[in-house]
């Protein structure tokens, strides 16, 4: 678990975010736009950590996809 920090809008309540293990996610996410998903925050590093990305499905659903490092 995390905090919700200041970075995070007023509107946005506390709620809990669903992972998938991807092998790529900058291909997952691609994948996902095309299938008419959405992408919310592109793949972005965590350094020493791995590559995340934040999606919704064509309904709505968000979830996020990972790759750790290495």
């Amino acid at each position: 678990m995390m905090a919700m920090g200041a970075d995070f809008p007023e509107e946005i309540p506390p709620h809990w975010a669903l992972y998938f293990g991807v092998d790529d996610v900058d291909a997952s996410a691609a994948k996902a736009t095309e299938l008419g998903g959405a992408v919310h925050v592109p793949g972005t590093d965590i350094p020493g950590t791995g590559r995340f990305a934040v999606l919704t499905d064509p309904q709505g659903g968000a979830f996020a996809i990972f790759t750790p490092e290495g």
